[in-house]
C-alpha cells in the first residue's frame, strides 16, 4: 500500500480526477475507489459521511497519497478530527484558482445540496473577499450516474430542461465564473454553456 496513490470518489466524477494525476504523474501506481453503494454523497447526513469518510481514509491510511477527489467528501473531512499529511481535499485549491482567474470575483458555484449546506466553498471564497452565490444541485449527480437509462437526445433535453430551471438563479448575479463543485459536474460544461455565459468554467 505504500507505493499507491489512492483516489476515492462516491462515484464516476472522481474519474477526472483520476485522469489528470495519471496523465501528470503516470509512472506512480494508482487505486481509484468508487463508493457506489452509498452513491451520492450529497444526500446524505453529517454523521453518516463523518463515519464513511473517516472509515475509508483510515483503511488506506498507509498509501502514498489519498486524494479526496468529491468536493461533498472533503467538505466532510474538513469537519474531522483527522491529520494525515498524505491526505489532500480539493477546496481551497479549487477556490483558490476560480479566485485568481476571475476578473470581477463574483463566482458562482454549484454542488451538492450538503457542499453548499456545510458553506466550505463559501467560507473559503469569502476569505479571499469574492462574492459567492452558492446553488444546490444534487439532481445532477443524478442525471451524470443515469445517463445509460435514456437515449442521448431524451437525455439532454431532461439536463436541459433541468439547467434551464436551476441556472436562472445565477441571471441577474454578473457572474464571471462557476466552479462546478462536484466531480461529476465537468462532464456537462458544454452544456452549462447554453445557459450561462461566463468566461471561466472551474471543474474540480
Amino acid at each position: 500500500m505504500k507505493d499507491k496513490i489512492v483516489v476515492f470518489d462516491s462515484g464516476l466524477g472522481g474519474l477526472n480526477i483520476y485522469k489528470t494525476l495519471t496523465n501528470k504523474h503516470p509512472n506512480e501506481n494508482y487505486i481509484y475507489f468508487a463508493d457506489e453503494l452509498y452513491l451520492p454523497y450529497g444526500t446524505k447526513s453529517v454523521e453518516f459521511l463523518k463515519q464513511r469518510i473517516r472509515s475509508i481514509i483510515e483503511y488506506f491510511k498507509d498509501a502514498k497519497a489519498i486524494v479526496i477527489a468529491c468536493n461533498t467528501a472533503s467538505s466532510i473531512y474538513r469537519l474531522l478530527d483527522l491529520n494525515y499529511p498524505n491526505v489532500y481535499e480539493i477546496i481551497d485549491v479549487t477556490s483558490q484558482y476560480a479566485y485568481n482567474t476571475s476578473r470581477n470575483k463574483k463566482i458562482g458555484v454549484i454542488a451538492t445540496d450538503l457542499t453548499i449546506e456545510l458553506g466550505m466553498y463559501q467560507d473559503a471564497l469569502n476569505k479571499l473577499n469574492a462574492k459567492v452565490f452558492p446553488l444546490k444541485y444534487s439532481e445532477l449527480v443524478d442525471f451524470i450516474e443515469g445517463k445509460d437509462q435514456y437515449s442521448e437526445e431524451e437525455y439532454l433535453r431532461i439536463v436541459n430542461e433541468s439547467l434551464k430551471d436551476k441556472f436562472s438563479f445565477f441571471k441577474d448575479s454578473d457572474i464571471d465564473s462557476l466552479i462546478c463543485g462536484c466531480t461529476h459536474f465537468g462532464y456537462l460544461i458544454d452544456e452549462y454553456k447554453k445557459h450561462l455565459t461566463v468566461s471561466n468554467y472551474v471543474i474540480s
